[in-house]
């Protein structure tokens, strides 16, 4: 690594040319796509978000358009490099003694991420593949939604996200926060009992622009109630013009089977990686 190398900070006022930068070659880039345009519709709702910046390496993301995006203890990593060397110069420059967890972290930028973790002595807490499933944006708005009888779909509400933390496989510190904030910024769908008000199946859309999160109570599974919340999301993002993709645990059979059903083809592979602290820290926000 150069002396010289710094990692600059992308102003919101670059955030449209940044996100602009992935549209030739569609939808190749989709992933980097959806995750920058997913934080200037943040930032034009809160534009003082606390714990969120976009850096770059030596301020060169105009030429190869290598981003990486803290938000709190999430990064988000991207380039169009292919030989990822800028990634992995601006991965070494930063801060990972509080943990990060890199989020929705396409396969071909895996390398650099396990290698600075390695070269910093890291531990790894987990590192998780996803199959990264696709549905461009034509055909999203050609899905059927069908809600079933008895029950209706609404937009998830701050308690809804607590009923859905306390469930979630990957509740963790910080967690209620997370999904609190998806609730109130982010496309998303619940499913409720009319007769009881009962939230029995709801679904996300993460910072990155997949459906996740998704889950259905416990009483109420393989009653179709999964398609129903995922048709629901996908559709509310067509609506804002994009096409849709979903990451869904390597193991998860039932869920890979479900969005291959609805008619989402397979793309690749995501990874979830997260290093422990090595200090301790508390979020403010």
């Amino acid at each position: 690594m150069d002396a010289t190398d710094r990692l600059c900070i992308i102003p919101p006022s670059e955030w449209t040319e940044l996100r602009d930068l992935y549209r030739p070659n569609w939808p190749e880039h989709h992933v980097a796509y959806a995750t920058v345009d997913n934080f200037i519709r943040w930032h034009e709702k809160d534009s003082g978000i606390k714990n969120l910046t976009i850096y770059c390496l030596n301020g060169s993301w105009r030429e190869d358009g290598t981003y990486l995006i803290v938000d709190r203890y999430q990064l988000f990593a991207y380039s169009l490099d292919p030989t990822n060397c800028v990634l992995e110069k601006a991965l070494h420059l930063l801060d990972w003694s509080g943990g990060l967890k890199v989020s929705s972290l396409l396969s071909r930028h895996r390398a650099p991420v396990i290698n600075v973790i390695t070269a910093k002595g890291l531990e790894k807490e987990y590192d998780s593949e996803t199959f990264l499933y696709y549905m461009p944006k034509a055909e999203c708005d050609a899905l059927q939604l069908s809600v079933p009888e008895g029950f209706e779909l609404k937009a998830l509400s701050a308690d809804d996200a607590s009923t859905a933390n306390d469930v979630w496989p990957n509740r963790h510190q910080g967690s209620l926060f997370f999904l609190q904030r998806l609730a109130a910024w982010n496309p998303n769908a619940g499913l409720y009992e009319c007769a009881t008000g009962k939230l029995v199946a709801w679904c996300f859309r993460l910072q990155a622009g997949p459906l996740g999160a998704l889950q259905v109570d416990e009483e109420y599974k393989r009653r179709g109630f999964g398609t129903v919340v995922a048709i629901a999301v996908a559709k509310q993002i067509a609506n804002l013009g994009q096409d849709c993709f979903a990451l869904v645990n390597a193991a998860n059979v039932p869920s890979k089977k479900m969005f291959e059903r609805i008619g989402f083809k397979h793309d690749g592979e995501a990874y979830w990686v997260r290093n422990f602290p090595t200090v301790s820290r508390e979020w403010k926000d």
